[in-house]
Formats: structure tokens, sequence, C-alpha cells
């Protein structure tokens, strides 16, 4: 089910992933995105409260969107590495965003923490979400798996993936960086 976003917060969206990629997350400001947007300030923080931080993470689960995780879940036969091949893909063309997360998340991992334990507290998408990440962990792990073990897999395929994109390749190739994340699931399943 797509995020239901207003004219307004997919503009700031849009010309905020533009202005990212063009000047780099750290030459972006909340005031700067308001003047290219053409609103006030008191707009944005209308829309988004807690600034950019707040954007970022709406950015995230627009492209979590792209990334049909309810139709590669809907496919018994679906192949885990096709999926993760994509996730790639579409990060790899997000680097900048990408980066933008890293840095929001290791400068101010306590506040992009509780913003994301607000969104999942109010938004039936997000506890949809959730089920739909447990159940592709399962199918990463091949098996039934506790949410705990759910949960560290995903936070070290987050971590990883990101690690991968930023600094090029970190874990080899991508097909190395699949087969990496794969083993490490099934290891965390195991244990």
């Amino acid at each position: 089910m797509p995020v239901n976003l207003s004219l307004t917060k997919e503009k700031i969206l849009d010309i905020t992933e533009e202005l990212i990629e063009n000047k780099g997350y750290v030459n972006v400001s909340a005031r700067g995105i308001a003047k290219e947007v053409g609103i006030s300030v008191g707009t944005l923080y209308h829309h988004f409260p807690r600034g950019k931080m707040e954007i970022v993470l709406a950015m995230g689960e627009k492209y979590s969107e792209l990334l049909g995780m309810s139709e590669f879940l809907a496919d018994p036969n679906a192949d885990p590495r096709i999926w993760l091949r994509k996730n790639l893909e579409l990060n790899q063309k997000k680097k900048a965003f990408i980066t933008a997360m890293e840095i929001e998340a290791m400068s101010r991992p306590d506040d992009v923490q509780a913003l994301i334990n607000e969104n999942i507290a109010k938004r039936k998408e997000t506890q949809k979400s959730l089920l739909q990440a447990f159940k592709m962990m399962e199918k990463f792990a091949g098996k039934k798996i506790s949410i705990e073990k759910a949960k560290t897999m995903q936070k070290v395929l987050k971590a990883i993936m990101r690690r991968h994109i930023v600094f090029g390749n970190l874990f080899g190739s991508d097909d190395e960086f699949i087969d990496l994340f794969l083993k490490i699931a099934r290891t965390i399943a195991e244990d």
C-alpha cells in the first residue's frame, strides 16, 4: 500500500532528493529546502517537525515501496538473491540518500530511533511493513525464526548494505555481498 503523502510533502521529498544529489547532504538545510520548494520554513516544519532527519526517513519509506516487497513475499518460489540484487541496484542509484541516512544514523542515533519508533506506533502501514520485513528475513534464513532474530538480521542487512554502497563495494562484488549476507542470515537463524 503506497504511503499517502500530500502534494506539498511529495514536492519536499522530490526537491530534497535533488538537492542532496547535487549538493551533498551536509550542504542541504531545512531553510534551503523550503526556499527551493517555494514554501516557508514554518510550512516545511509543519509537514516534517524534525526537519531534515524526518524528511530523509520519509524518503526511505518511499524507496522501500519501489522494492516490491509485497510481490516478492507473495511468490513462494521467489529467490532472495533477486530481491537483494534489486535492493542493491536501487540503493546504488540513491547513493547520496544512503549517505544521508548514514550521516543521520551515526550522528544522532537516539533521535533517529525515537522517530522510527514514533512512526511505527502511528502508522498501520508501518505495522504491515514490519510484518513483511519479518517474513522477508525468514526467506533469507530459509526457515521460521523468532522476531528477535529477524530484527537482528534486518539491522545487519541495513548496516552492511549501506556501508557496501557508501564505501564502494566494501564487501567485494554485489554477488559476493549477497552471498555474505545470506550466510550471515543463516548463521543468525541457527544461533
